[in-house]
């Protein structure tokens, strides 16, 4: 007699159960219930189910006990599927077999079982690494419908998310997994599932402050200005992740212009990631996410909670979030908030595109903008070679795009302009080497620490200021020099910045950041073999050097050279994977290691295509 197949229902008061068990006894399981205990684990074992059916809901015992389900090796591998009301828990169980949302579709739940009972039970899941042909499928499905992009630097990524998912279907092959997410990545949101563990995000409030003091500057005065009788205002934050960026533009605009009280402001915050999304509306973040926050703006914003700290109501209000692929979805539209917008940020998105798409991307946000709407992008984001619809502008020490009216003057398009500073992502704070330093009195390294944060932070007028306060008392001050020389550059007084290096190599020719800053500066004036040959100085004093590496990798693909731009991102790999965990990386825009790594894999994935 064939054995048949054991479905525990798991609920703390056992009411699913009773309303479950008449329609999965007609369809022939044996059914089982458990109420809410305490050890979960050892319950489960005993009656050794083939499935567990869990309820799930807010108050109740039911995450605490599926946590612990998946954490123990003898209960982890028994599919579950999950209901509950709470629906937005779906994008954070990513590893169970299904989620249910009530009222329950009797059909899905039925189908699930039949699926589940078809399937081999036992430890599976063990992936080696993708074969040509699937990693092939995969790439491909994906570009089509994310846009996103994986081959041998980043493929670990996609394998990690693809057999979460395997364990979590009781899926055994690769193969299986890509003819179930092609069957159900639409009615089961099986693509948004598997984006949701392939995707990397990392932000913190005020990110890049030159964007924010050119908008309260400059920028928003001369828009309000312009919007003064429609009294509106359409922000759009494209790739937000958890939400900092576009409760940063609201913060501003509540802090610095009261004037717009009573206008229709619009702050649209969107990303792939639906647990992001989660997350930015829940508005709740550690202390990492605000390291570079204003006290004024942490006072008056934030209500700390425990040792975390959550958006206050009035700023949350003021933001929208909303699930859209730039790749797949439609934009400009009405319908979601992208047409007419003002200012698009769309910054640290685009480095994971490949060059069609993002140049698809652009095209379509110039058609999201209004007339004379500005893009920001990230440090390392340029348009040139991208788009001509737009005029690169430099205001606070940082660099925007407008979109450029009908008649103005080819000259002017981004496309004949010269490139961001630096093709990597953009320097922060000098890697200074304190052994190579002259000992300093206190009071003076106190202000040359307050330049460096001033640095970090983005705050490049202030570190200037401070710099010079160093240089005043000791104009041998090689952290000082170094850290006005990239402020000289990133303003674009390249012959300043140049005499700053001169100096530091009169004090020490062996300080490699002096070479690095050389050779930033020469590839901004396009002296491509000149800044080659800077860098590679910087890596001969510095073999660790990782953001020279990356900038000599971008170097030599433009000079048409990719094995050794191959060569030079494997190393920077290499340099990257014995890096302390979330260190943040010099020179590299305040971006962690986990997603230099990323951006690394992303370009060597590029060059392979090519």
């Amino acid at each position: 007699m064939k054995r048949r197949f054991h479905v525990l229902v798991i609920d703390d008061d056992r009411t699913l159960c009773r309303n479950l068990s008449e329609i999965l006894l007609e369809n022939g399981y044996r059914v089982d219930c458990l109420s809410g205990v305490e050890t979960p684990n050892t319950a489960v074992r005993q009656i050794s189910p083939d499935l567990l059916i869990l309820d799930i809901s807010i108050p109740g015992n039911g995450l605490e006990t599926l946590r612990r389900l998946k954490l123990h090796h003898g209960t982890r591998d028994i599919p579950v599927i999950v209901i509950s009301s709470e629906s937005a828990l779906e994008y954070e169980l990513l590893d169970v077999f299904d989620f249910l949302p009530k009222p329950l579709d009797e059909k899905r739940l039925l189908d699930d079982l039949a699926r589940a009972s078809s399937l081999k039970k036992g430890e599976r899941n063990v992936l080696s690494p993708l074969d040509a042909v699937e990693l092939a499928l995969f790439q491909g499905y994906l570009h089509l419908h994310s846009g996103l992009h994986f081959d041998a630097g980043n493929v670990r990524i996609l394998e990690r998310g693809i057999v979460r998912r395997m364990r979590a279907l009781n899926l055994d092959t690769v193969r299986d997994y890509y003819a179930y997410l092609n069957k159900f990545a639409e009615s089961r949101r099986e693509l948004l599932k598997l984006l949701g563990l392939l995707t990397v995000g990392e932000t913190y409030f005020f990110r890049y402050l030159p964007h924010f003091e050119a908008l309260k500057r400059t920028v928003l005065p001369q828009v309000l200005r312009s919007r003064e009788k429609t009294r509106s205002l359409r922000i759009w934050s494209a790739g937000c992740s958890t939400g900092e960026e576009p409760y940063s533009l609201a913060m501003l605009l509540r802090e610095h212009f009261p004037q717009v009280r009573g206008w229709r402001i619009e702050i649209l915050g969107t990303d792939i990631n639906r647990r992001a999304l989660e997350a930015a509306r829940e508005g709740l973040y550690g202390p990492r996410s605000l390291r570079v926050t204003d006290p004024i703006y942490r006072s008056r914003y934030f209500q700390q909670v425990g040792s975390s700290f959550r958006v206050i109501d009035e700023i949350r209000a003021m933001v929208r979030f909303a699930y859209l692929n730039l790749q797949t979805d439609c934009y400009p539209s009405a319908d979601n908030g992208t047409q007419d917008v003002d200012f698009l940020f769309c910054r640290n998105v685009m480095i994971y595109f490949r060059p069609e798409t993002m140049r698809r991307i652009v095209e379509r946000f110039s058609h999201c903008l209004a007339p004379g709407g500005f893009l920001f992008l990230g440090h390392s984001e340029s348009l040139s070679q991208v788009s001509e619809r737009f005029v690169r502008e430099s205001k606070m020490e940082g660099f925007f795009y407008r979109l450029k009216d009908d008649g103005m003057n080819q000259a002017e398009a981004v496309g004949g302009e010269p490139p961001p500073l630096s093709t990597a992502p953009a320097p922060t704070v000098p890697k200074v080497q304190s052994p190579r330093e002259m000992p300093s009195a206190p009071p003076r390294e106190s202000v040359y620490a307050e330049g460096m944060k001033a640095f970090q932070g983005e705050e490049f007028a202030r570190a200037a200021r401070l710099f010079d306060q160093v240089l005043e008392t000791d104009p041998r001050h090689l952290g000082a020099l170094v850290g006005k020389g990239f402020v000289l550059a990133n303003q674009g007084r390249y012959p300043q910045a140049l005499q700053c290096c001169r100096r530091i190599l009169e004090i020490d020719d062996l300080f490699p950041e002096a070479y690095f800053l050389q050779g930033i500066v020469l590839e901004a004036m396009e002296d491509e073999e000149g800044a080659v040959r800077e860098y590679r100085r910087a890596l001969l004093l510095d073999a660790a050097f990782v953001a020279a590496r990356y900038n000599l990798s971008r170097l030599y693909r433009r000079l048409g050279k990719p094995r050794d731009a191959r060569r030079e991102l494997v190393n920077a790999l290499r340099i990257l994977e014995k890096t302390a965990p979330e260190a943040l990386i010099p020179h590299s825009g305040g971006i962690s290691r986990e997603v230099f790594m990323e951006v690394c894999r992303g370009d060597l994935e590029r060059q392979e295509k090519r």
